[in-house]
C-alpha cells in the first residue's frame, strides 16, 4: 500500500505547496510605478502580411532610469512579448543610451523619455474587422534601489485607434545609422582597439566627445573613456579591456557616439569581425552534438539512480518484485511501464516550465524548483513522513508479503505512476557525470530539441526499474524472500530521515531563524498527527476528538508554509555562512573582473546547499588540507557563487560556459610574466578529486 499512500500524500502536500508558492510570491509587491508605458503604431489601418513599426514610448519619473540592450556592469534589458495577433516581432531597436555613473559601477541606459522601436509583421490570415495587439513588457527601473515593474500595454488596428507617425518618425531620428564602415576588432596591451574606415575625412571632428559604446557586455570597462586617433580616414579608437575573451564574440556589434562640428549628438552602428576569428576548440568548454548529449542525457539519469536520496525510492520498487512468481510479470510490466511513465511526465513538466521560463527571460537552470523554500519544506515533510511509515510508526496494511497481490490490482498502478514523480522529485538536486554537457546542450536549443534531451534523462533514470520488470533473469538476480525484507524496509527509513535533515539544512540557507523553527514544529505535527491516526478511537466522541486534533496538526502544518521567507540578498547572514568564509570570497561578477585584472590564478566554484554533487566535491577535493595549501602556494583567489537562491550574475556565468545547472569549477591561470597574457579559462570536470585539481594547478 505505500503506492496508496505515497499517491495520498503527493496530492496533499502538492495543494500546500502550490498555495504557499503564491502567497510567498505576491506578498510585498510594489505597487508604485515609476515608468509608464504607451504604444505608439506608425499605422493602423493595415492588411494581411503587412509589416508595421511600432513605438514603445518609456516616460521614465525623474532621478531613475531604464536600461540598454546591453546594460552595462548591472541591470537588464527591457523584454517585449506581443499577444492578440499572432505577429513576428523583429529585434528591438535601440536609440543611443548614455553612461550612468552607480557609484563605482557605469551602466548603459535611458532617463526621462525614450522610445523603442519594433517591425511587426502581420499574419496572411489576418482576420477582418478591429482588433487589438496587447504587449506584456518587462523592465528594470532603477535609482538607489532596483525594481522591476510589468507593464501590459496595447493598440488596435482596423479600427477608430488614430496612427502615430510624426512620434515613430522622432524615434527613428534618434537611432544610431547603419553606416557599413569597414570595422576591425582586436585586442593590444590590454586595450579594446577598434579601427574603423570611415571614407570620409572629414567626419568625427571632435575626438574628445566621442563614446563607444559595445551590444555585447565585458568588452570593455563601461567607466573608462575611449581613446580616438585618427589618420585620414582611419578613424581608431582604444579602450580597457574587460574579462570577456574576443573569441566568445567572433563578430560584434558597436554604437558610436560623437558630437558633430554643430555640437548635436549622433551615432553610427557597426559590425565588427574581431582579429581572434573563431573560438578555439582546444581550450573552449566541450561541444556537443545532438546524439552525444542524447546518449549523455541517457548515461546521466542512470547515474542518477545511485544518488543518495533516489536510491531508496528504487529500492522499494525493486522490492515489490522479490515475491512475484514468473506468470505475474505480464502485470509487473505494467507497473514498470506506469513507473516510467511517472518519470516522463514529471520531467516533461519541469522541462516545459524551465523552457517557458528562458523563453521568457527569466534566469533559471537545472534545479530551478529548489530555490524556492516551500518546495524544500514540501520534499521535507515528505521524506520524514515516508521514513515514519517506513520504520512502521503508522501502517496503511503495507505489506511486502502480498506485493504480488497489490501489483495485480489496476488502482495501484496509479502508485506506481506517483512513485516515478516522486523519483523524479529527489533526482533535481543532484548532477551526474555526463549530465552537465547534455543540459547545457538541451537549455540553446529550441523546444521540441530541448524536450527530447530531457526525455532521454528521465529514461534513463526508469531504466533499472523497467528492466526489472520486462526481463526474469534480472528478478531472478534479486535475493529471495525472507525476514530481510522486513528489515530492509525499515532501514530505509534511514536514509528517507537523512534526506529530511539535509533538505532541513538546504532550507536553513534560505529562510530565517523563525521560519526554520516553524518547519521542526511542522515535523513534530506531522508526527502527532500520525501517531492519532494509529490509535484512532471507535466511539463517536472519540472520534471527533481525533477529526478536531488531526485537523490542528494539517492546519500547523499548512501554516508553516505561509510562515517562510526567503532571506533578502542584503539581509541576514548565517553565523554558519559566515563562519566558512575563511579562504575563498563571495562570487559577485566585479570581484571576479578585479581579479583577472591582476596577475594571480582564480579559482571559481559554483555550488549550492542542495546540489549534493557540489557538497561532496567540497568535502573531498576542496575544502581539504592538500588543496587549500596548493591554493595558498600558488596564491589562488578563491571565488565560491552560492546558487542555492536565485541569483542572475551566477546564472549569467552558468550560461557563458554552457551550462544550466551546477556545479561547475572555472580554474583562470596567472598572467605570463613575459608577454602579460592569461592563458584560455580551464572547465574542470564536474567529479573532482585532490589529483585533478592539483593537476590543473600544475601544468
Amino acid at each position: 500500500m505505500f503506492p496508496k499512500l505515497l499517491l495520498r500524500l503527493s496530492i496533499l502536500f502538492s495543494f500546500i505547496i502550490i498555495f504557499s508558492i503564491g502567497y510567498t510570491n505576491t506578498a510585498g509587491a510594489e505597487s508604485s510605478r515609476h515608468v509608464s508605458i504607451r504604444l505608439l503604431p506608425e499605422k493602423t489601418d493595415v492588411k494581411a502580411g503587412e509589416t508595421i513599426t511600432v513605438g514603445i514610448e518609456q516616460t521614465i519619473a525623474p532621478h531613475w532610469h531604464t536600461y540598454w540592450a546591453n546594460p552595462g556592469d548591472s541591470g537588464t534589458a527591457a523584454r517585449i512579448a506581443w499577444s492578440g495577433v499572432d505577429v513576428k516581432a523583429s529585434p528591438i531597436e535601440w536609440p543611443v543610451p548614455r553612461k550612468l555613473p552607480m557609484g563605482p559601477l557605469t551602466n548603459y541606459g535611458y532617463e526621462k523619455n525614450v522610445v523603442l522601436l519594433q517591425e511587426l509583421t502581420l499574419p496572411g490570415d489576418l482576420p477582418e474587422g478591429p482588433l487589438q495587439l496587447r504587449a506584456d513588457i518587462d523592465i528594470l527601473v532603477c535609482n538607489e534601489i532596483c525594481i522591476p515593474e510589468s507593464h501590459n500595454a496595447s493598440f488596435t488596428i482596423n479600427g477608430d485607434q488614430a496612427p502615430s507617425p510624426a512620434a515613430v518618425e522622432r524615434a527613428r531620428s534618434s537611432l544610431p545609422l547603419d553606416m557599413g564602415w569597414a570595422t576591425n576588432l582586436s585586442e593590444e596591451n590590454g586595450e579594446l582597439v577598434v579601427k574603423i574606415e570611415t571614407d570620409t575625412p572629414g567626419a568625427f571632428t571632435k575626438l574628445n566627445t566621442i563614446e563607444l559604446y559595445p551590444e555585447q557586455w565585458g568588452l570593455v570597462i563601461n567607466g573608462e573613456k575611449a581613446k580616438a586617433s585618427k589618420s585620414g580616414s582611419t578613424l581608431t579608437l582604444r579602450q580597457t579591456r574587460d574579462v570577456r575573451p574576443l573569441s566568445d564574440v567572433p563578430v560584434s556589434k558597436l554604437v558610436i557616439a560623437y558630437e558633430d562640428a554643430g555640437g548635436a549628438r549622433k551615432a553610427v552602428r557597426l559590425s565588427t569581425l574581431n582579429e581572434s576569428g573563431a573560438p578555439d576548440a582546444s581550450t573552449m568548454p566541450h561541444e556537443v552534438n545532438f546524439l552525444q548529449a542524447m546518449l549523455y542525457a541517457l548515461l546521466g539519469g542512470l547515474i542518477l539512480n545511485l544518488m543518495p536520496c533516489v536510491f531508496p525510492v528504487l529500492s522499494m520498487k525493486a522490492l515489490s518484485l522479490v515475491q512475484l512468481k514468473d506468470q505475474e510479470m505480464d502485470k509487473a510490466r505494467l507497473h514498470g511501464l506506469a513507473y516510467t511513465a511517472g518519470i516522463l511526465v514529471c520531467f516533461a513538466v519541469i522541462a516545459g516550465i524551465l523552457i517557458a521560463l528562458k523563453a521568457g527571460g527569466a534566469q533559471v537552470g537545472w534545479g530551478f524548483q529548489l530555490q524556492h523554500a516551500g518546495v524544500i519544506l514540501f520534499l521535507a515533510y515528505l521524506f520524514f513522513t515516508l521514513g515514519l511509515n517506513l520504520i512502521g510508526l503508522f501502517d496503511f496494511s503495507f505489506s511486502l508479503a502480498h506485493a504480488g497481490d497489490s501489483l495485480t490490482r489496476k488502482k495501484g498502478l496509479s502508485g506506481s505512476f506517483f512513485t516515478g514523480v516522486l523519483a523524479t522529485l529527489v533526482a533535481t538536486p543532484c548532477t551526474a557525470p555526463f549530465m552537465a554537457g547534455a543540459m547545457g546542450y538541451a537549455i540553446t536549443q529550441p523546444a521540441a530539441i530541448s524536450m527530447t534531451i530531457f526525455l532521454a534523462l528521465g529514461f534513463g533514470l526508469a531504466l533499472p526499474y523497467l528492466a526489472l520488470t520486462f526481463i526474469p533473469a534480472l528478478r531472478h538476480c534479486l535475493p529471495k524472500p525472507g525476514l530481510w525484507m522486513e528489515r530492509f524496509r525499515q532501514f530505509l527509513a534511514f536514509p528517507m530521515f537523512a534526506a529530511a535533515c539535509w533538505l532541513l539544512w538546504v532550507l536553513s540557507q534560505q529562510i530565517d531563524h523563525m521560519g526554520q523553527f516553524a518547519a521542526l514544529l511542522g515535523m513534530l505535527a506531522i508526527a502527532l498527527g500520525l501517531w492519532l491516526w494509529r490509535f484512532r478511537p471507535r466511539h463517536h466522541w472519540g472520534r471527533y476528538l481525533f477529526w478536531a486534533g488531526a485537523a490542528a496538526c494539517l492546519a500547523f502544518v499548512a501554516w508553516t508554509f505561509c510562515t517562510i521567507r526567503p532571506l533578502s540578498p542584503t539581509g541576514e547572514v548565517l553565523e554558519s555562512k559566515i563562519e566558512e568564509k575563511q579562504n575563498w570570497q563571495e562570487f559577485t561578477r566585479l570581484r571576479l573582473e578585479n581579479y583577472l585584472k591582476g596577475n594571480d590564478p582564480v579559482f571559481v566554484n559554483m555550488t549550492a546547499a542542495w546540489c549534493i554533487t557540489c557538497k561532496v566535491n567540497e568535502k573531498v577535493a576542496i575544502a581539504i588540507d592538500s588543496t587549500e595549501k596548493l591554493f595558498a602556494d600558488k596564491n589562488v583567489r578563491y571565488l565560491k557563487g552560492d546558487w542555492t537562491n536565485q541569483n542572475p550574475e551566477i546564472t549569467n556565468f552558468l550560461e557563458e560556459y554552457g551550462r544550466s545547472g551546477v556545479p561547475i569549477y572555472v580554474y583562470y591561470g596567472p598572467r605570463d610574466a613575459e608577454n602579460g597574457t592569461r592563458p584560455e579559462p580551464v572547465v574542470l570536470p564536474q567529479i573532482l578529486t585532490p589529483s585533478i585539481i592539483e593537476s590543473t594547478l600544475k601544468p
